[in-house]
């Protein structure tokens, strides 16, 4: 199922922890949100697009956009189905021992996958519970296939950057821009992979 809806890349991860101190970097100080670049001094920029989403973790690349917002008809309907409690976010916890407890490749399997991908890599809120701003983009999982999840992962770490100097947080699929500046590198005397999607990789060996 998760092949079906082409998420399968992000099964290929092959880093479990990323390197939190240099990740903040290149979130503070070399990402420019005006230009979505990586801007490294005496090295020239680094594009940060939909195209390089999709070639890091081969995700959707087309189509409508990602809807991330609070909607009525989404959390209801999403309470219904999980037993949520009114005016509650679900741990993440709680949904990924869902995932762990579901033995069939059913809806329910895919719409906790799914929440648990956006809450914990895509677009990890600053709490441990999933946000309800990814239920309307779930509702229907027959339609998320058909949007642009690689452009979501941009805009977000758009907004990230731009908020960064007014929350003491940050936000984001990080592990982007680490696996763009690692690629970039020459590194002599170490083989690198070359296969698709380039999270297949890179382990956390590598990248230290």
């Amino acid at each position: 199922m998760i092949r079906d809806i082409d998420f399968d890349g992000l099964l290929q991860i092959q880093c479990s922890t990323i390197p939190a101190r240099f990740t903040n970097w290149l979130l503070l100080h070399c990402f420019d949100p005006e230009s979505s670049e990586l801007v490294l001094p005496g090295r020239g920029r680094i594009p940060v697009t939909a195209d390089s989403v999709a070639d890091i973790f081969r995700l959707p690349n087309k189509g409508g956009k990602v809807r991330y917002e609070l909607d009525v008809d989404a959390i209801n309907f999403m309470q219904s189905k999980y037993s949520i409690i009114q005016g509650s976010a679900p741990k993440i916890e709680q949904v990924l021992e869902m995932v762990k407890q579901n033995k069939n490749a059913n809806e329910d399997f895919l719409r906790s996958f799914l929440m648990i991908a956006i809450s914990t890599f895509l677009w990890p809120p600053t709490g441990l519970v999933i946000s309800p701003r990814c239920y309307p983009a779930l509702v229907d999982l027959k339609a998320v296939k058909g949007l642009n999840w690689c452009q979501f992962v941009v805009d977000q770490l758009k907004v990230a950057a731009m908020k960064i100097h007014k929350k003491n947080s940050m936000k984001g699929c990080v592990l982007l821009f680490m696996i763009l500046y690692t690629d970039s590198l020459d590194v002599p005397n170490l083989q690198i992979p070359t296969c698709r999607p380039r999270i297949a990789a890179w382990t956390r060996n590598l990248l230290d």
